[in-house]
């Protein structure tokens, strides 16, 4: 019995600051100017948004020269770890510095998306889907955090038409793709699953891909009993996602009227 209640104690002190460390929060520290980049990859450094100073994040990882966060609209990426403060205990509460003018030209992504009814009517030839329009997709097979692996891909479908200025640009049951970006299955102790998936394009009406972004979670209930596992947590088939469009996608009119030619074709045909 005295060897169970050191065993138990033991493996608390190991695990308490890993609970610590996932649900550390920080705050946007400008050092080298008025903004710090929130890269989408740690390779390639692709630019997902830019956070402003003083912006608090949760921070979910530490990888070499970066920390993996979460931003309060739920945006996963990597930010330096130079441009990040993380708050003491008990100091999540401090007031964040307020944001400072950017010292750039301002990107897509630190606009909103502009409302349907400020968005002027098109010029001629002037034929774009616009950062920010929401796309309604639908998960084909269930996912869950019992089997989900970190990078597997993940297939969703278009939920309904998205339509500019009379022409279909992304039809109902076109196919979406996007990949788990966090996985981690029940554990000892009380911890539940997790599953996160982030949505990354879109199949255009045209044949062509078009960027999107958007990401969810789903977290699985922990266990009050300490020695007992938590739940296992799953997306089910047919759970909607919303996605954005990822920047301003300038399309050619005629590429969607070649395609509805194309789509009517065998049906025209087999009335003949």
């Amino acid at each position: 019995m005295k060897w169970s209640a050191v065993f138990f104690l033991a493996a608390l002190s190991i695990l308490a600051p890993v609970r610590s460390r996932a649900q550390s929060v920080g705050r946007i520290d400008c050092r080298a100017g008025g903004f710090v980049y929130l890269y989408s990859s740690m390779t390639s450094l692709e630019i997902s948004r830019t956070l402003q100073c003083g912006e608090e994040v949760q921070v979910t990882g530490r990888y070499d020269k970066y920390f993996g966060v979460r931003t309060t609209k739920g945006e996963i990426g990597y930010v330096p770890l130079n441009s990040l403060v993380l708050y003491r205990d008990g100091d999540k509460k401090a007031p964040s510095a307020a944001p400072g003018a950017p010292s750039r030209e301002r990107v897509a992504y630190d606009a909103p998306a502009p409302e349907p009814a400020a968005v002027p009517p098109p010029r001629t030839g002037d034929f774009i889907l616009r950062n920010g329009v929401q796309i309604r997709l639908r998960l084909t097979k269930t996912i869950s955090s019992s089997t989900a692996k970190l990078g597997d891909p993940v297939e969703f479908e278009v939920a309904e038409d998205v339509v500019i200025d009379g022409v279909c640009v992304l039809a109902k049951g076109a196919p979406a793709v996007g990949v788990i970006s966090e996985a981690e299955t029940k554990k000892r102790l009380g911890h539940g699953g997790v599953v996160g998936i982030t949505v990354s394009s879109v199949l255009l009406t045209d044949n062509e891909k078009a960027a999107v972004r958007g990401y969810q979670e789903t977290r699985g209930s922990n266990s009050s009993v300490p020695m007992m596992s938590g739940k296992d947590v799953a997306f089910v088939q047919g759970t909607e996602f919303t996605a954005l469009v990822d920047g301003d996608v300038h399309l050619k009119r005629e590429s969607f009227a070649a395609a509805k030619q194309e789509a009517a074709a065998p049906a025209g045909q087999a009335h003949n």
